[in-house]
């Protein structure tokens, strides 16, 4: 799947021209009469093609009062005596929709009469004959979808025809038929795993293959179905049984698609595969962009999951209307995927752009955009191929002006991206620079950052389990120059089979600067090493806890507050292995370990000799109640200084579907723990403990950033699970909850709020499948 960007990108006074009513309304007019133009006089009757721009113009007469549409629908329908050809085949039966939507405006018996004598004695047909169909069929067929609407397109020409009959008539035997019909050829044409229709039969076309190996999805043909369903669903009654299977059919399309839209808000020939015929196409695109928006109007579709897709995907159209009102980049008639131009233009593919621009009329995308433009969260991309873990800090800080954020690239090297305020002067430092000289798909490599005393930015990062050292970097920083880093050096600091993971770097003030660096090392135990020298070298490792000599290993947040305390929050264990998975704190201060109420554990001269286990430090949250073990998230200090963590628990035991958000707060001498959110399922199977992320504010403990696929309040599923953003924020009352993304596409994971004078939000979003594959952006907001 081609990457879909995250960021959406920002308006501009084009944007504002193509979204104000007048333009709307002047330029489906405009590109109706350009069509009208290149019929001349004689305008066709009677086929899909024609059919399909008229099934548009009863609909722009009500939304825009132009009676002119209504008066060229009525001239025409008149002269297609309001009849169709063949009422066995789907594109002969295409205008009877024009003929239903005047009908259901003005009345008038005829106007359906001739549909009701040839649709009437099809209810009740079970096979069809030699020559009903098609003239080189010799054998009697079933009556039935696969057979009598056998390739996607009629899935726009025919069903809504029969939806409307339906209601004008009230007999049920057309609904009975639809639906008889369109669920067999929904099975007949419908691949379930992608969500989008082949052309024709799955069984044969699933074969075909672009040229770059992928499954041919046609745009325009899924174009026909989804805009086929926007034409059919409002004639169903809201009762009958059928209309939410409708509904949910036309929601998994609309997810499926969104996928595909081209940062041109536009989508291209084979939907699926837009490096094979790169150009845009307008014919498919301005069905979706009709349906999408009609999905949303309707309240089919969440409105902020789809409103960026249908705006993008408007002012996409409109780029391509020529002044005479020409809509171009139309691929011609055809059954597959093929290549469009400029100049190309088609009556089916400006009847789809009406019928867009009278859903635009009604989303009002002026007021969508002046209130986006108003909204303080603005998500912005820093950095375009990225993820992290949440066990190395900082992976974002704030350092003379710049914000410098760490991660680990889809192709193994570890980098960093400099992101500079507004008043940044120089595009210098905002260039990506690779730390690592070493390759692993990992995310669990990116760097940590700690500011050196002279200016520099110390960058730590190692590998997962794969080597026995970590490494570093000292970077020189300039907002006029490209930065410079210093050559790469090693420090071994592992001994056993089992290599290191992760770097937290933390300073301590009070004891002459030094520099504490954590890791995962020995045995998986924690270690870490200490540097009085602003890191040109580091102390021999030290065991910070033991806890046997297997897979077990305790999983740590750390914080400090820079000056003579670094705390702690860990656990046992991986949720994965220890079934009750405690959560401890403790602190460092003044050469020793300690409890949460500073009783000594161990002196810093004893843990050399004589490691720590987990339960020697204080108790926060016992994992073997129903609330199920935990695992530790986020750690730091409430507006009073005290510790305040944050770590999810698993009611659901080893599968990790039900997780929770929690908050630890040490107040009175004690710890006191509360359940805050729904926190959802895990990101994917295998480690059934990856939750999508809690961030602590590090000046405000009212408020909290966190990552869910559930609403935080009540643990519904969100749409299709995809994973979001929401701002928490503590009243009197409780948590309350602010949904901050509606990406219907791009999961939005492992935010992290940056200590220090500038608390951004930071996370990454895109497609993650697991630890060592992932296809995702950096992303920022400086409100939230």
């Amino acid at each position: 799947m081609a990457k879909t960007s995250v960021e959406a990108q920002p308006y501009s006074k084009l944007d504002e021209y193509a979204f104000r009513s007048e333009t709307i309304e002047s330029t489906i007019r405009s590109a109706a009469e350009y069509q009208l133009g290149l019929y001349g006089k004689n305008i066709p009757t009677k086929n899909w093609l024609v059919g399909t721009f008229f099934s548009s113009f009863v609909a722009a007469s009500e939304q825009t009062g132009d009676a002119w549409y209504l008066q060229q629908a009525l001239k025409w329908s008149d002269a297609s005596e309001w009849d169709i050809n063949n009422e066995f085949h789907a594109d002969d039966v295409c205008p009877g929709q024009t003929y239903l939507d005047i009908w259901f405006l003005k009345g008038g018996d005829e106007k359906m009469a001739n549909l009701k004598a040839k649709l009437e004695p099809l209810l009740d047909r079970d096979v069809i004959k030699p020559g009903e169909l098609h003239d080189w069929e010799k054998k009697d067929k079933p009556f039935i979808g696969r057979n009598i609407w056998s390739w996607c397109d009629a899935l726009y020409m025919a069903p809504p025809v029969y939806a409307r009959m339906g209601k004008a008539t009230g007999d049920a035997r057309y609904y009975a038929q639809l639906h008889k019909l369109y669920w067999d050829s929904v099975d007949f044409l419908y691949d379930r795993d992608e969500q989008l229709f082949y052309r024709n039969s799955k069984a044969q076309t699933e074969k075909l293959k672009t040229p770059n190996g992928k499954q041919v999805f046609w745009g325009r043909g899924n174009g026909w179905v989804i805009g086929g369903l926007a034409r059919l669903i409002p004639y169903l009654a809201e009762d009958d049984p059928m209309r939410p299977k409708y509904i949910e059919l036309f929601n998994d399309l609309a997810y499926s698609l969104a996928k595909y839209q081209g940062g041109d808000g536009l989508w291209r020939p084979c939907v699926n595969d837009p490096e094979w015929h790169q150009m845009k196409e307008t014919t498919g695109s301005a069905f979706f962009v009709y349906a999408l928006a009609k999905g949303v109007n309707e309240g089919w579709l969440p409105r902020k999951y789809f409103e960026p897709v249908v705006m993008r995907g408007w002012c996409g159209l409109v780029d391509c209307v020529s002044p005479e009102g020409r809509l171009g980049w139309c691929q011609l008639v055809a059954g597959s995927p093929h290549e469009a131009r400029a100049e190309d233009t088609k009556d089916y593919g400006v009847g789809a752009f009406i019928l867009a621009g009278v859903e635009m009329l009604k989303f009002q995308p002026l007021e969508k955009m002046q209130a986006e433009i108003l909204r303080p969260f603005k998500p912005r991309s820093v950095a375009d191929d990225g993820a992290w873990t949440w066990y190395n800090d900082e992976r974002v800080v704030f350092h003379n002006g710049v914000f410098y954020a760490s991660y680990v690239k889809s192709d193994g090297k570890t980098a960093l991206t400099a992101f500079g305020l507004e008043k940044m002067p120089s595009a210098h430092a905002r260039k990506e620079m690779v730390l690592s000289s070493r390759e692993q798909k990992d995310d669990h490599n990116n760097a940590a950052f700690l500011p050196l005393k002279d200016g520099r930015l110390l960058a730590c990062y190692g590998t997962h389990n794969m080597t026995k050292s970590f490494y570093q970097r000292k970077l020189t920083l300039s907002q006029w120059k490209e930065a410079k880093a210093s050559d790469e050096q090693s420090f071994e600091v592992v001994e056993t089979k089992r290599g290191l993971s992760y770097q937290n770097l933390h300073r301590v003030e009070d004891e002459n600067g030094r520099i504490y660096n954590f890791f995962r090392g020995n045995n998986f135990n924690p270690h870490f090493v200490f540097s009085d020298d602003e890191a040109e070298s580091w102390s021999k490792p030290i065991q910070l806890i033991r806890i046997g000599q297997g897979n077990d290993r305790p999983y740590i947040k750390y914080a400090s507050n820079g000056r003579n305390r670094i705390d702690l929050l860990y656990t046992d264990g991986h949720p994965r292995i220890c079934t009750q998975n405690n959560v401890y704190h403790m602190f460092y201060s003044d050469g020793a370990f300690r409890r949460s109420d500073g009783s000594v554990i161990r002196t810093l001269e004893e843990l050399k000799a004589d490691p720590m286990t987990p339960e020697e430090g204080t108790l926060v949250f016992d994992g073997s109640t129903p609330n199920g073990r935990g695992w530790v998230w986020d750690l730091e200090y409430d507006s009073k200084g005290q510790p305040f963590g944050a770590f999810i628990s698993s009611p659901s035991g080893q599968m990790g579907t039900d997780m929770r958000y929690w908050t630890a707060r040490f107040s009175d001498g004690r710890w006191t723990c509360e359940q805050i959110a729904f926190a959802g399922s895990n990101l994917y199977p295998k480690e059934q403990h990856y939750a999508g992320g809690i961030a602590l504010h590090p000046e405000n403990d009212q408020e909290i950033i966190i990552a869910a696929d559930v609403f935080p309040d009540s643990g519904k599923p969100l749409p299709k699970r995809v994973y979001q953003l929401f701002k928490g924020s503590k009243t009197s009352r409780g948590w309350t909850w602010e949904q901050l993304t509606h990406d219907p596409v791009n999961n939005h994971l492992r935010p992290v709020i940056v200590r220090g004078k500038e608390n951004a939000l930071f996370w990454f979003a895109g497609e993650y499948r697991r630890y060592q594959e992932y296809d995702c952006e950096i992303m920022m907001s400086m409100e939230f």
